[in-house]
C-alpha cells in the first residue's frame, strides 16, 4: 500500500474517532455573545466618577469605541462595544447613541438584527426607552438570560446604569426591541 493510501486511511479513521461537531442548541448564545456576557459580568461595580460619565476605565472604553474624550459621554454603548471587543467582535459603528443602534438593527446593518423580545437570548442586546422620553431609544444593555414566555421583564448587564456597571431586571414596558449581534464570517478570534 502506498504512503498516500495509508495517510488517507489514517485521516479517515481519526475523523471517525473525533466527536461530532455539535451546533449550539436553539436559544443558546453564539460563542462571541457568551464571551461578551461573561466579560461584562466581571465588570459589575465599575463606576464613573460622580455623575460625570468619566473615569479611568469608562474613558478607556469610550476611546476604544472610537469616541473623542473629553468630553465624556453617556457610556452604555461604550460598555457594550467593549464587551463584544473582548469577545473578538469590533462593533464600532454607531454605539454612541442608542437611537443609532436601533436604526442599524432595524435596517439590518453592521451585523445587528432587530428581533422581538420573545426571541431574546443570552448575549443579545436589549434597547430601552424610558417613560415619557422624547427619544425613540434611551439606553441598551446585554441580556444575561433568555427571555421566557410569560416573563414581564428582561435581565441585563448594563453600563451607565446608576453611574456604574450593574445587572438588573427591567420591565418589558421599557423594551423597544431586542437586537441580535450577527458575527461576520471572519470575526477576530
Amino acid at each position: 500500500m502506498s504512503r498516500a493510501a495509508v495517510a488517507a486511511i489514517a485521516a479517515g479513521l481519526s475523523a471517525l474517532a473525533a466527536p461530532p461537531a455539535v451546533a449550539a442548541p436553539p436559544g443558546a448564545a453564539t460563542p462571541q455573545a457568551e464571551r461578551a456576557v461573561r466579560w461584562a459580568l466581571t465588570q459589575v461595580g465599575v463606576r464613573e466618577i460622580g455623575q460625570s460619565n468619566c473615569g479611568r476605565t469608562v474613558e478607556r472604553w469610550q476611546r476604544r469605541a472610537g469616541w473623542t474624550v473629553p468630553p465624556c459621554h453617556e457610556w452604555c454603548g461604550a460598555f457594550v462595544h467593549e464587551a463584544f471587543l473582548q469577545a473578538g467582535l469590533d462593533l464600532r459603528s454607531s454605539f454612541l447613541e442608542p437611537e443609532d443602534v436601533l436604526d442599524d438593527a432595524r435596517a439590518r446593518r453592521r451585523g445587528l438584527r432587530a428581533i422581538p423580545v420573545r426571541d431574546v437570548r443570552r448575549g443579545d442586546l436589549v434597547i430601552f426607552r424610558w417613560g415619557d422620553s422624547p427619544s425613540r431609544a434611551d439606553h441598551f444593555g446585554i441580556a444575561t438570560h433568555r427571555h421566557r414566555p410569560g416573563d414581564r421583564f428582561v435581565r441585563t448587564v448594563d453600563g451607565n446604569s446608576g453611574d456604574a456597571v450593574d445587572t438588573g431586571r427591567r420591565s418589558l414596558r421599557y423594551v423597544v426591541t431586542g437586537v441580535r449581534v450577527v458575527p461576520p464570517a471572519r470575526a477576530r478570534a
